[in-house]
């Protein structure tokens, strides 16, 4: 009954922040002045932490569970193992490399599609309607690499440890248990409308796969934190500077 109980107050929360989000997104939108949009992104990181990290850090508290954090649940054990037999391992270069080779082909080819629009003069497309949340100018971009930390380990607590937990006491398995929390972290992302759900969604599969795989919460939050960075400060930074007139 607890864990049903604290289920049930995680899924109050993503229904606040998704009620919540949509109007404030659209709020936000129509935002000129930089003053008032720092303020939004400071509220942000403010709400995002106490919903996701306050949430879940309280429930571990009150499971006495707090050691999840730095291990593996034994509960997701069965489709880690399946996971580790499907993709040894042993097989795979080290996961320190595997990072820094990820890295630094996505910040090369932000790079690449960055001088190419320019030279072809056309707009960059982006995964769901992000556009509105790029930084305009250096203080911007101090709170948007503050707000994508935070979504890196805030999101990964929340989507990737706590509601699959409490999921698998009530659906009796890690697989639906990790499926359903996969949903509702691209539900959660809703006011980026059907785009961004749907690549949001596929994200989070991709995150649960490798913090399963690793085992390790810290790299999938690192995973998490660099993509956003990538997506919210590199290629906003890059844009600007090779955007920027001529003197």
């Amino acid at each position: 009954m607890l864990k049903l109980a604290l289920l049930l107050l995680c899924l109050a929360v993503l229904w606040w922040s998704v009620r919540n989000d949509a109007a404030e997104y659209a709020a936000f939108k129509r935002l000129t002045d930089t003053r008032d949009r720092q303020r939004c992104y400071r509220n942000w990181i403010v709400k995002g932490f106490l919903a996701f990290s306050g949430t879940t850090l309280a429930c571990l508290l009150v499971l006495q569970r707090v050691r999840a954090v730095a291990a593996l649940p034994a509960e997701f054990y069965p489709l880690a193992w399946f996971l580790r037999s499907v993709l040894p391992a042993a097989e795979m270069p080290g996961k320190s490399f595997l990072a820094g080779f990820a890295s630094a082909g996505v910040v090369t080819g932000i790079l690449l599609g960055v001088v190419l629009a320019k030279k072809l003069k056309v707009k960059h497309k982006t995964l769901g309607d992000i556009e509105p949340l790029m930084p305009r100018n250096g203080a911007e971009t101090g709170w948007t690499a503050l707000l994508s930390i935070n979504a890196g380990v805030s999101e990964e607590l929340f989507f990737r440890l706590l509601l699959p937990l409490l999921l698998v006491s009530v659906l009796h398995h890690t697989v639906p248990a990790f499926v359903a929390a996969t949903i509702l972290f691209g539900l959660v992302h809703r006011y980026q409308g059907a785009v961004g759900v749907i690549a949001t969604t596929v994200l989070g599969g991709a995150f649960a796969g490798l913090y399963l795989w690793t085992g390790s919460l810290w790299i999938t939050m690192a995973a998490h934190a660099g993509l956003d960075l990538v997506g919210l400060v590199v290629r906003p930074t890059l844009t600007r500077l090779l955007h920027r007139p001529a003197a």
